[in-house]
């Protein structure tokens, strides 16, 4: 899977026993317990907090009766409005297409759902798609979440950092730009050219500010504190990515949750 992608699990067995979970950096819920419109044409509506609300609807009943309910309509509220997406059509041209790469690893608006398995050859039939987080996602299936009244899609947004190396590190400060992502990586705040040696917080249409600090040297990290979450640019657990100083200048990008 990729960082922005999860996917989804769908099966059934025998005519019925419908099954679906979601996987997300690793981490799988199954969501079957909630299936309670496990027939032709029921429409099961899911909620998952990584990609939101989602559905699934078994349009069809194999003819042979070998794997039960087939054809899944795969729907996602952030997805399109809800836009549908045929799972067995999808599947089936990956499966014909044999040097596809996985969905999870090159996704896109036309390779989201991977070959099923036991397709024809017993009583079941199993189906996986790729899903976005919400406001994350490739071109084509993006994901956009809903703005909130004070202008911004909350969940997990971004900070994005330009620093400016010292023209002469005996008496210069760094220089910073500095840009905020909402979670559909919208920009809600910005500033450019500011020095942070005493940390500079930067407004946006997030309720509270952002401090950014400065280092000492350029081997320091940069630090951030939003709302009393305190963490430095090397800092995995906000999911931090950082280069070295280059042509005068480092750029990195770190998140947090708005």
């Amino acid at each position: 899977e990729q960082r922005d992608m999860c996917k989804i699990t769908m099966s059934t067995d025998g005519g019925a026993n419908c099954k679906t979970s979601v996987s997300c950096d690793g981490e799988e819920r199954d969501y079957t317990p909630q299936w309670t419109s496990c027939f032709v044409g029921g429409r099961q509506y899911f909620t998952d907090d990584r990609i939101g609300d989602f559905s699934i609807v078994n349009a069809e009943k194999d003819t042979d009766d070998r794997e039960g309910l087939t054809h899944p309509i795969l729907q996602v509220k952030y997805v399109g409005d809800w836009a549908e997406y045929d799972v067995d059509a999808l599947a089936t041209e990956a499966f014909e297409r044999s040097k596809r790469k996985s969905p999870f690893e090159y996704p896109n608006k036309e390779n989201i759902c991977g070959a099923p398995t036991n397709w024809k050859s017993d009583q079941s039939i199993t189906y996986v798609c790729a899903a976005p987080k919400i406001g994350k996602g490739p071109e084509g299936m993006d994901s956009t979440a809903p703005v909130n009244e004070a202008g911004y899609a909350t969940g997990w947004c971004g900070v994005h950092v330009t620093q400016h190396q010292k023209a002469d590190p005996s008496k210069d400060s760094y220089k910073f730009d500095v840009r905020i992502n909402d979670s559909n990586e919208d920009n809600i705040g910005e500033i450019t050219g500011v020095e942070a040696n005493a940390g500079y917080t930067l407004t946006s249409k997030l309720p509270h500010g952002l401090v950014v600090t400065a280092g000492a040297v350029d081997a320091d990290p940069v630090y951030f504190d939003y709302n009393g979450l305190i963490w430095g640019s090397n800092d995995q657990e906000q999911s931090c990515n950082f280069g070295g100083f280059e042509g005068g200048k480092r750029e990195g990008d770190c998140g947090f949750t708005c």
